[in-house]
């Protein structure tokens, strides 16, 4: 057998080295050439002009050059930067972003501009004047909002045995809603500190309805023997004057009351041990099984289009609900749970214009058939994967984008919208919808390299509204994008001092009692913090630092007891900031 010298060996290396060097050549010299064809043309055009009488075909060329060249083109990349230099590079990239979309008007207005920086007044005497703007501004939308509350509190029917009553029903349901105003963790935290001698008397002030101070058990019985709906009709009650003092008539869409829907879980246990109205379900794998009851509502709030979000009704979900009885996969859910919502909305409202913005979970026949039935306008979120045919019908359309004229951009990102409006649908074709679709393209910084990358995303939407390059901004932009203002809202409940997650009692009517207590104490300090001085005040400070100095300026002896006496006699009103 031959073996092949050394020599021979090594020169078919370098040849096979060769010819893949010459590979990788002609394919950098290619995609160079797609990517820049006039440059290309214009060296072309450079050659006829100064060698007309050239050859055709080009010698060959140098390949000790073409090796050194392809070396530095295949050469491994620099080393990604890191620390400092990382930095300064994503401040630069960021810099470059925020200048290009200042000439845009692009730019997102910050809820809040609060500062990492020291205290702003200097002396005890500036510090209590401070505190007096802030807390006298909140009592104003206190007491614009709170006396009709009062009085509906008043009228709830009182189950107790007459003989065994301390405590009033108007008391112990204020005592309720200021626990949670105050974002008070538990009952036990209620006792500690709405019983205080200081506090009592600072809120006895403002509303001398409240005579006693009860017991948070107190409260938790006492909501054992109460419909929870009558609290939600007491809440229901306040949006009502709200709107006929036409507080929302600038915020609208559509001239509609915007509504957004979202579920959530409220909370979980495991075992059986709770009400049988919880729903039920399995967790872990086969050899770890186990069983678990939640609690899963459906929310509903207004979504106005500066910001305000005002939580409106909640819906639970429950075993008794089940569509078929005696079958697990068959519990209650998101739908069936609207049509309860829904019927409660139109009985509140029956003839006040409403527009709802909703999940992909919710773009069905039978939900659409009720927003269409109870005469309300939806844009509902289309799922591609579930109703293809719709997204074919969109896609096909593609072509016939265009911008908002003098508005290519919003919040940051550019946007080309298209549509196909009017189609039949539903079950007996009795529905007309539009298809919507936005796509945006957005600079974002690499967090690795510190460079500017283009990315995009494309948003659809089934809407009820025919639409047109007019109104895709307030439908969309100010509409249902407005919509994640709902799951910021119930972020808030859950984790920023509204102790959404925690029952508060397990019996169920109590518990869902808590419930709507809750949710009306943080409608009411969302529009406190949309009132026009206070919003100057959490721009500043920020929301979470603007309510923890109410509580405590109003938990300590900041003021004097007549201080507060005083504030009752200021005539109260509610003004909203409209941006």
């Amino acid at each position: 057998m031959n073996i092949p010298s050394a020599a021979t060996m090594v020169g078919t290396a370098c040849t096979s080295y060769i010819d893949h060097l010459y590979n990788k050549m002609d394919a950098i010299y290619t995609k160079h050439r797609l990517e820049n064809p006039d440059l290309y043309d214009l060296i072309e055009r450079r050659k006829i002009e100064r060698n007309k009488k050239a050859e055709t075909e080009t010698a060959t060329p140098d390949l000790s050059k073409i090796v050194e060249i392809l070396h530095q083109c295949l050469a491994t990349p620099a080393e990604e930067l890191r620390g400092a230099a990382l930095r300064a590079k994503s401040r630069e990239s960021h810099a470059e972003i925020r200048e290009h979309l200042a000439t845009l008007n692009a730019e997102i207005i910050p809820r809040t501009q609060a500062h990492n920086r020291k205290c702003a007044t200097q002396t005890i005497e500036e510090e209590i004047a401070h505190r007096e703007e802030i807390i006298t501004d909140q009592i104003r939308a206190w007491r614009s909002l709170l006396p009709s509350l009062i009085r509906k509190f008043s009228k709830i029917p009182d189950y107790r045995r007459v003989t065994h009553v301390k405590h009033k029903m108007i008391v112990l349901m204020m005592f309720g809603l200021f626990a949670f105003i105050f974002r008070l963790s538990s009952r036990r935290e209620m006792n500690r500190e709405l019983t205080s001698p200081i506090i009592f008397e600072h809120l006895k002030k403002l509303f001398p309805e409240i005579e006693t101070i009860p017991h948070a058990d107190t409260l938790a019985r006492a909501l054992e023997k109460i419909n929870p709906q009558r609290i939600e009709e007491i809440h229901i009650n306040l949006i009502k004057e709200l709107i006929n003092k036409k507080k929302f008539k600038k915020l609208l869409i559509h001239d509609a009351l915007p509504i957004s829907i979202d579920g959530t879980q409220k909370l979980y246990r495991d075992g059986l041990f709770h009400d049988e109205r919880w729903c039920e379900r399995q967790v872990g794998n086969a050899e770890d099984e186990k069983v678990q009851q939640y609690i899963y509502v459906i929310e509903a709030n207004i979504t106005l289009r500066n910001g305000l979000n005002i939580p409106l009704i909640s819906e639970y979900l429950y075993t008794h609900n089940n569509q078929l009885l005696n079958t697990e996969d068959k519990q209650d859910n998101e739908t069936t749970a609207f049509e309860r919502m829904a019927a409660r909305l139109k009985k509140y409202f029956p003839r006040l214009k409403m527009i709802y913005f909703m999940d992909a979970m919710y773009a069905t026949q039978g939900v659409m058939g009720i927003l269409h039935s109870n005469h309300w306008e939806f844009i509902i979120r289309l799922p591609k994967n579930k109703l293809k045919e719709l997204a074919e019908i969109l896609n096909a359309k593609k072509s016939t984008k265009q911008m908002i004229p003098e508005q290519s951009h919003y919040r940051k990102r550019q946007q080309e919208f298209y549509w196909e409006n009017n189609l039949p649908y539903g079950y007996g074709l009795q529905l007309s919808i539009s298809l919507i679709a936005c796509l945006e393209k957005y600079e974002l910084v690499n967090k690795k390299t510190g460079e500017i990358e283009t990315h995009y995303s494309e948003h659809l939407w089934i809407s009820s509204i025919p639409a047109s390059i007019h109104n895709v901004h307030e439908l969309l932009n100010e509409g249902a994008r407005k919509k994640e203002l709902i799951e910021d809202s119930i972020n808030t409940e859950k984790n920023r001092g509204y102790r959404y997650k925690h029952a508060f009692s397990y019996n169920w009517t109590a518990m869902q009692g808590f419930h709507y207590l809750m949710r009306l104490a943080h409608a009411i300090n969302a529009i406190a913090e949309f009132s026009k001085k206070m919003k100057s005040y959490i721009k500043s400070l920020g929301v979470s630092a603007t309510l923890k100095l109410i509580k405590e300026t109003i938990f300590g002896p900041w003021f004097p007891i007549e201080w507060y006496a005083t504030q009752r006699e200021i005539s109260p009103q509610l003004r909203l900031q409209l941006e």
